[in-house]
């Protein structure tokens, strides 16, 4: 006989989550139709005529369900924001005209074209910055998702670094399986033998529960018993794969009767998304050279009055299909710094490129440009003229480009970008190998709707100078 449900903090975790962005959602709506009614220039309203809502917010909690609007943060690990934005824009949009409905039918008078258009530009910004309000509050209250995984000892440590390099996640590595040491290694406060997991799921320490699925350190029924121990705790159980490939951005989940499939569509990109992808980035390269180019201006003359050399770096990068073109990019080293590379490889904290905590040949601009991710700004015109992408991934010197072999060559089956996955997921916090593995998984995947996203995510990365070198 099965053992009762145990009501533990991750489903608490749910419930007060959901409850805190209904809140938000009602107190936004509100504030945003009182907005609408004092500033509108139509005579006939008072503020208190915008309490006529309250008896359709029942209906917009219902309509935000629809939209998965509850359920999206809590069943993602990734922020969801600009998902968010998508489904609340199309929500706003029906419940708006709901609303302009119900006033014609209710007491108070008609809203106006101007009042019903008002509101609806001010309930989209304001309801989406109290939804980032509640995660926070949540956040603060509950503290991250506490994780316990169970794997062998490198892949504890790279999860852990991933979870630590994306606090968004709202996820924290608290211990691991007793045996390799690996708990005190990474400062972990917990740590169990196999058969004490099911223990510790029932004393509420941790919410979710992250097994690899590798026969060889751990059996297939063993998952099983395990996955199915979660769901009589309430806890969250996840698995990953131990090749990793096998999982990467893109994957879809498909089932027959309940038999799963994990498919993989092959790197294809259509004539016609390759012209929406080639127009989007002549439009945004083509403003943004017209509307930088006082500040271009300045920080080229930043670079001539205090240091030798050129503005401009100019080097050789390996562009589609293995093509080779020009990168332009500010001058942010010391002239010849490419003669040092060699040296500098010794002390570089990834085996595979150069990546230096305190590089000595940068000069006093170039790491106030580097910090803020200036120095990149003239490849705009290396996507104006086709050889780069706003989005893409990285453009890699011929010297990186000797170790990527094999399937890892299909990251060059499109045009190398400004931005792209590397970019907001760490930059230089990504080792090499990862990197080439996560511009594979672009590739595979690309959509027009992936590359607005990524264009979306990479302001607030560089504003926070996430991973920059």
């Amino acid at each position: 006989m099965a053992g009762p449900v145990v009501r533990n903090r991750y489903r608490d975790r749910d419930f007060f989550l959901r409850r805190a962005l209904l809140g938000a959602d009602a107190v936004g709506l509100w504030l945003a139709l009182a907005v609408s009614l004092l500033v509108s220039t139509r005579s006939g309203h008072s503020l208190a005529d915008s309490l006529w809502i309250l008896p359709t917010l029942p209906a917009w909690a219902f309509l935000f369900r629809t939209y998965s609007l509850y359920r999206r943060p809590i069943r993602r690990f990734e922020s969801t924001y600009m998902d968010d934005m998508s489904s609340l824009f199309h929500a706003l949009v029906i419940g708006t005209l709901g609303l302009w409905l119900f006033y014609k039918v209710m007491p108070p008078p008609q809203l106006s074209f101007q009042e019903v258009a008002i509101f609806g530009m001010v309930a989209l910004p304001l309801i989406a910055a109290l939804r980032v309000g509640a995660r926070v509050v949540n956040l603060r209250a509950q503290g991250p998702e506490r994780v316990f995984v169970v794997a062998p000892l490198a892949d504890v440590a790279m999860l852990n670094r991933k979870l630590r390099n994306h606090p968004e996640y709202e996820m924290e590595l608290v211990g691991t399986v007793a045996g390799e040491g690996v708990s005190e290694e990474l400062g972990l406060p917990l740590s169990a033998s196999l058969e004490e997991i099911e223990s510790l799921l029932a004393t509420r320490e941790i919410d979710h529960l992250v097994v690899q699925l590798d026969a060889t350190y751990l059996p297939q029924e063993r998952v099983v018993e395990l996955m199915r121990a979660c769901y009589r705790a309430g806890v969250r159980f996840g698995v990953f794969p131990r090749e990793k490939q096998l999982l990467l951005p893109g994957v879809e989940v498909n089932h027959v009767e309940g038999l799963g499939f994990l498919s993989h569509n092959p790197p294809v990109l259509s004539r016609t998304s390759q012209a929406m992808k080639r127009s989007l980035d002549v439009a945004i390269s083509a403003l943004a050279l017209a509307l930088l180019a006082p500040a271009m201006a300045l920080i080229a003359l930043a670079i001539k009055l205090t240091s030798k050399g050129t503005v401009l770096y100019k080097q050789v990068r390996v562009g589609k299909h293995g093509e080779r073109f020009l990168l332009f990019k500010f001058r942010t080293m010391v002239p010849d710094a490419e003669r040092m590379t060699d040296e500098l490889m010794a002390h570089s904290t990834d085996p595979d490129w150069l990546i230096l905590e305190k590089d000595p040949r940068v000069t006093r601009v170039g790491r106030f440009l580097r910090r803020n991710s200036l120095d990149e700004l003239p490849q705009l015109w290396n996507v104006l003229k086709g050889e780069m992408s706003l989005v893409g991934p990285r453009p890699l010197s011929e010297r990186d480009d000797e170790a990527v072999r094999g399937w890892e060559r299909h990251r060059l089956d499109l045009v190398p970008g400004v931005t792209g996955y590397w970019q907001v997921l760490g930059r230089n916090h990504i080792p090499f190998r990862e990197m080439v593995e996560i511009d594979y998984a672009y590739v595979a995947s690309w959509s027009t709707l992936q590359d607005l996203k990524l264009l979306a995510r990479t302001i607030p990365v560089v504003l926070r100078r996430h991973g920059a070198n």
